[in-house]
């Protein structure tokens, strides 16, 4: 397979980053990165990692941390305000892809988001990114990545808008010329109704209205872990990866059931994470060798 790599949630600190990024340099199945974009700008090309790898930039982290400062943020904000800060904020991710295209850096996509929680309506976030998807991205597709939507009697981690108004307001864009697709989240989806089948039926969903364009593993469990509360978007490994914790609810049957589900599609990879005082760079890097083991040994026959 070849794969698009979330590491940065099971990197090291300081010196021993390099260290990880070499060492997961020699792993074949990785063609490249997914980086993140923070409310500060986005992170440098991580030392170590090759020069020509490729690159999927995901807003999340700075829009979490700016619907932390403000609860109206976000692209599908309801509040004229919320949403113009939004739409500037996707313009600094813009800029960052362009910075790294500059660098030799091939971007892939964009994964965008519909905050706020709670407060975001459709319509909303069809006209944002209408605006955003006439802006020059210089071959750079637009993702629309799935977070949990609320549900009546839970907290949410995310509280976006639903699938289906995801899709919708996606599948429309897509009729009307643009070029943008949906990408769903194992965790995010699972997170959603605390039910593992629910990944798969969200890929049917985007796949039967014509609009997936990729699928990334991460895990989550209905438990404390040492990665935090039951329910957590933290990443965490398949329950089959080594130092996983045993109530993670991502495995080999969910990848392949996911995997089969999906089809072929432009971006396929996985994040995880790990605790900072963990383990060592090299035993990091193990994480994701073994994660894209777990993946190889789960393609549908007939794929490559």
């Amino acid at each position: 397979m070849s794969l698009i790599v979330g590491a940065y949630p099971a990197q090291p600190e300081g010196f021993t980053q390099r260290q990880f990024f070499e060492a997961i340099a020699q792993i074949p199945a990785i063609r490249g990165l997914e980086v993140p974009y923070r409310a500060t700008g986005g992170d440098p090309w991580p030392a170590g990692a090759p020069a020509g790898w490729s690159a999927v930039v995901t807003a999340i982290p700075g829009t979490m941390q700016r619907v932390g400062l403000d609860r109206h943020f976000g692209l599908a904000s309801v509040d004229p305000e919320g949403r113009r800060a939004a739409i500037d904020f996707t313009a600094g991710v813009r800029e960052y892809v362009t910075g790294l295209r500059d660098q030799g850096h091939p971007v892939e996509a964009v994964a965008l988001h519909s905050a706020p929680p709670w407060r975001g309506a459709a319509p909303a976030f069809a006209e944002s990114l209408a605006e955003i998807l006439d802006w020059d991205w210089s071959g750079t597709s637009l993702v629309v990545e799935h977070c949990d939507a609320p549900r009546q009697g839970r907290d949410p981690e995310k509280g976006f808008l639903s699938i289906q108004a995801e899709i919708d307001v996606v599948r429309s864009l897509k009729d009307r010329g643009h070029g943008i697709g949906m990408l769903v989240n194992w965790a995010r989806s699972v997170i959603e109704t605390r039910q593992s089948r629910t990944a798969a039926e969200h890929i049917a969903y985007a796949r039967d209205a014509g609009v997936l364009s990729g699928l990334m593993f991460s895990g989550c469990s209905g438990e404390a872990t040492e990665f935090g509360y039951p329910w957590i978007d933290a990443h965490l490994p398949a329950v089959e990866v080594e130092g996983a914790p045993v109530s993670s609810l991502l495995n080999a049957r969910e990848i392949a059931r996911c995997l089969r589900a999906a089809g072929e599609l432009p971006i396929t990879g996985f994040k995880v994470g790990l605790p900072q005082d963990a383990v060592s760079a090299e035993d990091r890097a193990s994480l994701l060798r073994q994660m894209c083991a777990l993946m190889a040994a789960n393609v549908p026959a007939g794929r490559s």
